[in-house]
Formats: structure tokens, sequence, C-alpha cells
């Protein structure tokens, strides 16, 4: 039996909030990236995931099943594991266990480990039960892992800025119809400067429509089904390189109260087509509008 013990990266120092609801700091998510990455180059994927019942646990998780390549939806929360205990580890398949440091230190304290491995956020400890005795099998720590992550997979041959799930992409264009003809949902951006659409990373594990839907629904708050084929692609530079985006459309059949949408800091508002390729910020979003609008009205 195999176990990873990832020590959870520290939160911001000035939260003032409940300790459990701590935010992971910039350099935690880095360091459980760099992990992850190095689990994805030896295939080390984890048939069960346990975090602690904390965002810094939860998030670390994520972020380093996302670098190695993997699906972040099947993680478990375990109060087990928040208070250094082993949770209940099924068959030989390979768990992965997240938690603060303070609490992997009182979970190896138990396991009469064969050498005392140095903690520290960041830290991952792979460990092999062997005839009744826990060994330590790997200490990776992500100051001794590359800065740069490979592309477009754990083997590639190109380095980028970000793991690679990042340059793929996809955007949704709501719409509905209206006697006047068809309307556009344009978002405000997050930071409330300009009109967008909405667009995100595709996580791995999902394929870039249903990503697409997730999307709409987090930052214009609408439900609807996309088309099943796009609208068309385009490219844009962030992060040192290009990023893919594939762009849907959905037509709207559910409004989400501003009380349940999830990121209602953000305007949303009905436009007509011409008017939303002129707000887009990005040109080439704004002609995948247009060229949609002229399709769809012909259909009506």
């Amino acid at each position: 039996m195999e176990v990873l013990l990832l020590c959870a990266g520290s939160g911001r120092k000035s939260w003032e909030g409940e300790s459990s609801k701590r935010p992971l700091r910039t350099k935690g998510k880095r360091q459980a990236q760099k992990v992850g990455a190095w689990m994805g180059k030896r295939g080390l994927a984890p048939d069960f995931v346990f975090a602690a019942p904390c965002e810094r646990a939860l998030v670390s998780a994520q972020k380093a099943l996302k670098a190695g390549g993997w699906t972040s939806r099947n993680i478990e929360v375990s109060r087990a594991v928040g208070d250094g205990r082993l949770p209940r580890l099924q068959g030989n398949g390979l768990s992965m266990l997240v938690a603060q440091v303070s609490s992997v230190r009182q979970l190896i304290s138990g396991l009469q480990l064969d050498m005392e491995p140095g903690l520290a956020p960041g830290v991952l400890l792979r460990l092999c039960l062997t005839e009744g005795v826990w060994r330590v099998l790997s200490r990776i720590d992500p100051r001794d892992l590359p800065e740069l992550f490979p592309f477009p997979g754990p083997d590639g041959p190109e380095r980028r800025e970000r793991p690679s799930y990042y340059y793929t992409q996809s955007a949704v264009v709501p719409y509905r119809r209206t006697r006047d003809g068809v309307q556009i949902l344009i978002v405000g951006s997050s930071s409330g400067r300009h009109w967008v659409v909405p667009k995100g990373i595709v996580e791995p594990g999902l394929d870039p429509g249903a990503s697409a839907v997730i999307e709409a629904r987090e930052e214009a708050g609408v439900v609807g089904n996309v088309d099943d084929v796009p609208i068309g692609t385009y490219h844009y530079e962030k992060w040192g390189a290009q990023c893919h985006v594939v762009v849907y459309a959905l037509e709207v059949e559910t409004l989400i109260p501003d009380a349940d949408w999830e990121e209602n800091h953000r305007q949303r508002q009905w436009v007509g087509p011409e008017e939303a390729a002129n707000r887009m910020v990005q040109s080439a979003i704004g002609s995948l509008i247009r060229g949609f609008a002229i399709e769809i009205s012909t259909g009506l």
C-alpha cells in the first residue's frame, strides 16, 4: 500500500476570519502545482484523495491534481485527516492525504516511519506500507522542482509559466430569442473595467463544452444547454504563450436570481449582437458573436 502526504501551504497572514477558511496564498498554490506536475510525470494518479476540512488543504489538493492532469472533482473532505489520523484506506489503491503541516506531523507520528522526514508547507511524502512498517519512498520539496511546467503533457518538451491545462480554455455566448431578434448577455469583467462573455480554463476531466456550461452559470448566472458544435475558436497571448479558446453558444433557459448567483458582484446586461461585439475587449470574440448572430437570425 502506498500513500501520498501533501503538506498544505500557508494561508494569508492578514486573515482575521475563521482559521479553517483562511485562503491559500499564491505561493502555496504554486507549491502544490509544482508537486502535482512531479506526480503527473511519474504517473502517480491517486485513486482516492482525502483533504482536511479547511480551505488551504482543499485548494492544495485541487491545484496538485489539476497540475498532474487529473480531475479535482472527487476529493473527499476528511475530518480524520484534519485531526491527524489516517482515514479508512481502501484496498491497495494509491491514496493522497492533504492537510496542514501540524496535522501531517501528528499523522506520521503514529506511523513509526523508518526515518524522520522534514516537513514544511508544500512538501510531499510518498510512503509505502511493507510488512507492517511504513517507509518513506520519496520526500519532494517544491523548492527543488523546476519553476516552469511541461507542455503539452507531463513529458512535454516545452516549458511554460503555468500548468499545461491553463492554455486550453472555453468561452460561451449566452443568448435568447425575442420578438425584436437575438439578444446577447454580456457580463462585467472581474475587475469591472470592461464587458466580456463567460470564459475560463478547461479543467482536466471536462471537455470544453461542459466547461462552458459551468462558466455560464458561475460568471453570468445563467443555465442552458450549449450547442454541440462550437461557433469558432481563437487564440490570445497570456502566461508567456498562446491560449486556445473554443467558443460555444448557449440558449439561456434560466436566469439565476442575484441572491443565488455565485459571482453576483459582476454586472450583466442584455444587448443586441452588434453592441455586444463592439463591447468585447478581444476583437476575435466580437467577430464570432457577429457571425453567430447572422447564422441564428436566418434560422428564426
